[in-house]
């Protein structure tokens, strides 16, 4: 056997690269090295090949902890829209985590993230853009909800001559329909002709009504705290590809566009959708423990857990679970979540992340198949505008450079 044939442990691993093990899990689960199932459940192996190429593309870092920040490939933009601490992150400098737990509705917190004033009477004018019958006709054949408001943002801009102007006086109202309006789209695959009460509602009760048909007020409140803490992440894939198209002079809609794209992938916004796919698998088995060994037997990545930004877990998957068991203690799916979540932290040591929280509210609410994610596009759109009219503000075209790791002649 060759050096490039041996296998290494975790541990040995990610002292071979430099980085915590926290990172060399995320080199795993984004597909950058593979592993293969070490002596017991809890360990995986590592080629060293795999590891060896790693490391050469990792050349060039400055010092380790720019190495180990290489997971989180992409260049760096000023913003003062979210700052990421451990305890969570902060809109602004105001805490997300505090804002979801004094129950401060998403709409001021999306007035927050824009500087726009906070009245409430803003959004209750504000009506929602006509939606066209092909709309409806996509979703009687049982369409996605991503694809829903996919092809919405691109019907919605034909009839919107001040969507390109984003530091226009319009682009605040602009914006707020197009978020109603994506509350309401996604309650077109119910096939109600009217698939919400006459309001105005808050966005969390149109999007309970559209998602489910119920109305009360005191369920919609678990989902306005996801609402609140979905809003902005700092600069991940979705919020740049926003940024990218504002700095090329997109219109308001394609900036969201640009952005619901790269949320779309199963890596993104869809996580949470592959957290639901797990919890539904490991209903086969008796115990969450049983499917557990029987995963990770098959798989590296296991979805809706760890995260590199928190080292004590993600705070926001904490407050949607208490939310969730606030709401609903029954819910078969929900047991189950709640016993995976014991099990890996117990067998793996790692905590549950956003999406295993949307999950979690998605179960407690009864409500369908890849809510979560929707739930999710629709709060971070507000995010993905506030982007969108900083990167504006700033001027200049964003254009990141390569660094070149291939052959020279």
């Amino acid at each position: 056997m060759t050096d490039e044939e041996k296998l290494l442990s975790g541990s040995q691993a990610a002292e071979f690269l430099g980085v915590k093990s926290a990172t060399l899990y995320a080199y795993a689960s984004r597909g950058m090295i593979e592993s293969q199932p070490g002596e017991n459940a809890r360990e995986r192996s590592y080629r060293m090949s795999d590891l060896i190429r790693l490391r050469q593309a990792s050349r060039g870092f400055k010092s380790p902890k720019e190495q180990e920040a290489a997971v989180w490939t992409g260049p760096v933009i000023k913003s003062a829209i979210t700052e990421i601490r451990e305890d969570g992150h902060r809109y602004r400098g105001q805490s997300a985590i505090d804002l979801a737990r004094a129950d401060k509705p998403f709409e001021e917190v999306v007035d927050l993230l824009w500087e726009a004033g906070g009245n409430p009477v803003q959004w209750k004018r504000i009506k929602p853009l006509p939606l066209p019958k092909e709309l409806k006709l996509l979703a009687s054949r049982d369409a996605d909800f991503l694809d829903l408001l996919k092809l919405m943002l691109v019907t919605a801009e034909m009839d919107d001559p001040v969507s390109r102007k984003l530091l226009s006086s319009d682009v605040f109202d602009t914006a707020r329909r197009l978020i109603v309006t994506m509350a309401m789209v996604v309650g077109l695959p119910n096939k109600r002709d009217k698939f919400i009460a006459d309001g105005p509602f808050p966005i969390a009760q149109t999007l309970l009504a559209a998602l489910s048909g119920n109305k009360s007020k005191e369920k919609a409140q678990a989902i306005n705290s996801a609402l609140v803490l979905c809003a902005d992440h700092e600069l991940n894939a979705s919020a740049l590809a926003a940024r990218i198209a504002a700095s090329c002079d997109a219109s308001l809609y394609s900036c969201v566009e640009s952005a619901l794209g790269a949320f779309s992938g199963s890596m993104h916004g869809s996580a949470s959708r592959r957290a639901e796919d797990i919890v539904t698998t490991s209903l086969k088995f008796k115990t969450a423990t049983a499917w557990l060994k029987d995963y990770l037997r098959q798989f590296e990545s296991l979805p809706g857990f760890g995260t590199d930004l928190y080292e004590e877990g993600d705070p926001r998957a904490k407050i949607l679970i208490s939310a969730a068991q606030a709401v609903s203690s029954k819910n078969t799916h929900l047991k189950r979540l709640l016993e995976i979540v014991d099990c890996v932290r117990d067998q793996l040591g790692l905590e549950p992340n956003l999406d295993v929280g949307l999950a979690a509210i998605s179960y407690a609410l009864a409500l369908p198949a890849g809510a979560g994610s929707t739930i999710f596009a629709v709060s971070r759109s507000s995010g993905w505008i506030a982007h969108a009219i900083e990167q504006r503000m700033y001027g200049g075209v964003i254009r990141p450079r390569a660094r070149y790791i291939g052959k020279s002649s």
